[in-house]
């Protein structure tokens, strides 16, 4: 399925949209405006917000940013327990699907990526250099990105010791 699926394209500029035009007149990438092959609707269930947020907080990346005392794996999880992984969740409706699985991973890493650039930018440079289509999917996710903060913000309070409980002796 994965080369049949349709697929979520976003142009975003005069060479982005050449691009585009170039796969599709070689046949490569069919354009489906009005719906997936022979005009059926394209599948969207599920609500994707809970599981980006989520995904957010678990991301070795994130947690190596946000996490003081945090090791990344050198390596995940084999492939055949993520195949297992992610057949169990979609099984029992853990997942969104169609679309809106498209749309939870393109939110997962707008926030993903936002907060990468704010660890190295700061957030106040973050701004100019975010796009403002990233920057309005984010403001969805305001709150809840918001309260992870806080919680990496105490997270890193306990893993520092205050200086009166440095032992000098």
């Amino acid at each position: 399925e994965m080369h049949t699926a349709p697929l979520m394209v976003t142009v975003r500029n005069s060479r982005g949209r050449a691009m585009l035009e170039n796969a599709i007149e070689l046949g490569r990438v069919e354009l489906l405006q009005d719906g997936g092959h022979g005009g059926r609707s394209l599948p969207s269930e599920g609500d994707r917000s809970q599981l980006t947020v989520k995904t957010v907080e678990a991301d070795s990346l994130v947690r190596s940013i946000t996490e003081p005392d945090f090791i990344p794996a050198d390596r995940g999880a084999p492939e055949w327990l993520g195949n297992a992984i992610a057949f169990a969740i979609s099984a029992f409706g853990g997942l969104p699907k169609g679309l809106e699985f498209a749309r939870f991973s393109i939110d997962y890493h707008f926030l993903r990526n936002q907060i990468f650039v704010e660890d190295r930018l700061g957030a106040k440079a973050a701004v100019r250099h975010v796009p403002s289509y990233a920057s309005a999917l984010q403001r969805c996710y305001a709150g809840s990105m918001e309260a992870l903060r806080e919680k990496w913000k105490n997270m890193r309070k306990v893993s520092s010791p205050s200086p009166s409980a440095v032992n000098m002796g």
